[in-house]
């Protein structure tokens, strides 16, 4: 029930592989040589290190599992056992990380690496240190499987990575907290990014001299001057009003974001009733206004009328032909698709708003729970606090003072290196406002000396580009001072407009893991369906149907599990 999005950055769009440790491997020439029994020892001299980034007098061995992306690009000779990051681990903190096995995750929960992994979970036999589905690690807690971090995260972990911690309200050490102790560490990051905005053709508007929309029906008005008015200057040929696809909830040519717009919260987001009770976003009456306004706009041709056969990628074809100039997406839109579609069409430019409301009560765009894996340590063994050490390292070599961006970091000849550490999060502020403003303030004062490595890469780009170099116009339109999509995250932020899914959605009820995807479909079929013409009655059959095929025990479901959080 978890919702695509596309993340907010090049280095963050791999960050569901990164936090996962995740897909294809050749495990057998990848695995360690030096193998020892999951949940291994280490000898009782060993020292313990000093300090958060303190070193260990005598090594320590760290016995792990992994999956690995068969994507992973290694420099000649290295390897997921043997690279920048584990000799760091070796060199900096005496940590020398070991590699049980490593196994092909591609698909999913059915992959190679989840099996193997739930089968370690069940006979009770843990490498020391694992990441894991929020799933997998309720049920790693409920068996007594896990050691308690909290006296060592109060110990070694450093203030940096204290910071992160309370970035997002606590939020996610809260989910990572059973009955007051803390047994895991999340994999931070911030939900922000997956909140999407509405992207216009900013030359169309130029050229058709509209004004910025300030509500919806602004909307709907310049979708009517884009698909009358000739704006591509083709003689009025099938410019489309507003993009959509099949997929109807999708990181571009979305319409999560249009039902949000009248105040309704569809796509596995659960809201909370008058009672206080949780109750699903996509059967309340707010759904209907919406259907009824996709209708109308399809009967008058301004949206793609085989929008339901097209997935988001068909649908962006549409870019590149200049025929499309309205969509509601994800913040990274600049990178993709509107970064191919401007080598087309290279006067094209784009502008992100807020979303829209329908009335004078503000949109608030719905996101998810930013957490999915959880580092743990196995109760048994005897150094737990290496897991904080890793946080504290990964922090502080990506984002700390000290850190070099473009050594540990996102460049050309190390594109995949935030992949290759065994722990790994994003500080939830780190791109809102950490980037945005960062940019904003360097570039209004023109001094980058408080940036860091990747905030200074963002004022680079954009200083090339303000001297002309079209190259580095989805990097301005992303994260720039102004007109970008990091601009109007901001804003819901300050705003506090963000809605937060009230139910953890990476844990799937017993209900919900049975009939989850088959009531998702009915949702997404009845959309389709009210667009393209159908009774808006088919709505309230839906919404019985919907209960009546497991969504009322899902429901019942979700407020048990809802009511264990209070306690």
């Amino acid at each position: 029930m978890n919702r695509r999005k596309v993340i907010s950055t090049a280095m963050a769009c791999f960050i569901s592989v990164a936090l996962l440790t995740t897909a294809c491997s050749n495990s057998d020439n990848q695995a360690a040589s030096s193998q020892s029994p999951a949940g291994g020892k280490n000898t009782p001299t060993t020292a313990d290190a000093a300090g958060p980034l303190g070193k260990y007098e005598t090594p320590i061995d760290v016995h792990a599992v992994r999956g690995i992306n068969g994507s992973y690009k290694f420099p000649q000779g290295e390897d997921i056992g043997n690279n920048l990051w584990t000799r760091a681990y070796k060199d900096e903190l005496g940590i020398n990380l070991i590699y049980d096995w490593v196994a092909d995750n591609s698909g999913g929960s059915d992959s190679a690496f989840s099996k193997k992994l739930n089968l370690m979970i069940a006979s009770g036999e843990l490498p020391d240190i694992v990441a894991v589905n929020a799933k997998q690690f309720k049920q790693l807690a409920e068996n007594g499987q896990l050691a308690d971090l909290t006296e060592v995260f109060e110990k070694y972990a450093s203030p940096y990575t204290k910071d992160v911690a309370k970035q997002d309200g606590g939020m996610a050490m809260t989910s990572a907290t059973i009955d007051g102790k803390l047994l895991g560490i999340p994999g931070f990051n911030g939900n922000i990014t997956d909140a999407n905005v509405l992207w216009i053709r900013s030359d169309w508007m130029k050229k058709l001299n509209l004004p910025d929309p300030e509500n919806m029906q602004d909307v709907f008005n310049i979708m009517e001057a884009f698909a009358t008015k000739d704006p591509n200057g083709d003689g009025g040929k099938g410019v489309v009003g507003l993009a959509a696809n099949k997929n109807i909830y999708d990181g571009f040519a979305d319409l999560e974001s249009f039902f949000n717009a009248y105040h309704a919260n569809p796509s596995g987001t659960w809201i909370k009733d008058a009672s206080g009770q949780l109750t699903y976003g996509a059967i309340q009456p707010e759904m209907k206004p919406a259907l009824a306004k996709l209708q109308e706009l399809y009967k008058s041709g301004l949206i793609d009328k085989e929008f339901g056969a097209k997935d988001a990628a068909k649908e962006a074809e549409l870019l590149g032909q200049n025929k499309l100039g309205i969509t509601f997406g994800a913040n990274s839109n600049p990178y993709y698709p509107f970064d191919d579609a401007r080598k087309l069409n290279p006067n094209m430019d784009w502008k992100a708003y807020p979303i829209p409301s329908i009335d004078d009560k503000p949109a608030r765009p719905s996101v998810g729970f930013p957490i999915g894996t959880y580092y743990v340590v196995n109760k048994n063994y005897k150094h737990p606090e290496v897991i904080v050490k890793m946080f504290n390292m990964n922090f502080e070599k990506f984002f700390g003072e000290t850190g070099d961006w473009n050594t540990w970091g996102v460049t050309k000849d190390r594109l995949e290196a935030f992949k290759w550490p065994f722990v790994y999060g994003f500080p939830p502020n780190k791109d809102v406002p950490g980037r945005y403003e960062a940019l904003k303030n360097a570039v209004a004062s023109n001094d980058p000396s408080a940036m860091n490595g990747e905030q200074k890469a963002d004022y680079d780009a954009y200083q090339a580009f303000m001297n002309g170099d079209q190259t580095f116009w989805s990097t301005v339109r992303q994260a720039g001072p102004e007109n970008s999509s990091f601009a109007v995250l901001n804003h819901y932020k300050e705003n506090d407009l963000l809605y937060t899914n009230e139910y953890r959605t990476s844990v799937q009820t017993q209900t919900m893991t049975l009939k989850w995807s088959t009531l998702l479909n009915l949702e997404k079929e009845m959309i389709t369906k009210i667009i393209v013409g159908a009774p808006l009655d088919e709505f309230d059959k839906f919404v019985d149907n919907w209960k009546k095929s497991g969504g009322d025990q899902i429901t019942k479901e979700v407020n048990e599990w809802a009511a264990t959080q209070n306690k």
